[in-house]
């Protein structure tokens, strides 16, 4: 599933590696062209909308490990529906 396209034009899901603050992380999704909605789990986790076609590519050159649907990232670890993900925000 990591390795899975995304489209453009859609929000996913970037990895960065865990030493990286909040801060590194929004100048990198910054960097690329995309928009931080809001960080995950984890400062190294990001969800982010794609604002151009080649944004997940820029995202890996920009320090990303992964660049990934959100959805299908926690549905490969288990979680049962109906299950908050780490990534959804809460209501």
């Amino acid at each position: 599933m990591l390795t899975a396209p995304v489209k453009s034009d859609s929000t996913i899901a970037a990895i960065f590696p865990p030493w990286l603050d909040k801060t590194a992380v929004l100048g990198a999704v910054a960097e690329a062209g995309g928009s931080l909605l809001r960080h995950g789990g984890t400062n190294s986790v990001a969800l982010v909308r794609l604002d151009r076609p080649d944004a997940a590519e820029r995202l890996r050159d920009a320090g990303a490990w992964a660049v990934v649907d959100p959805g299908g990232l926690f549905g490969c670890v288990g979680l049962k529906s109906g299950t908050r993900s780490p990534l959804q925000k809460e209501t």
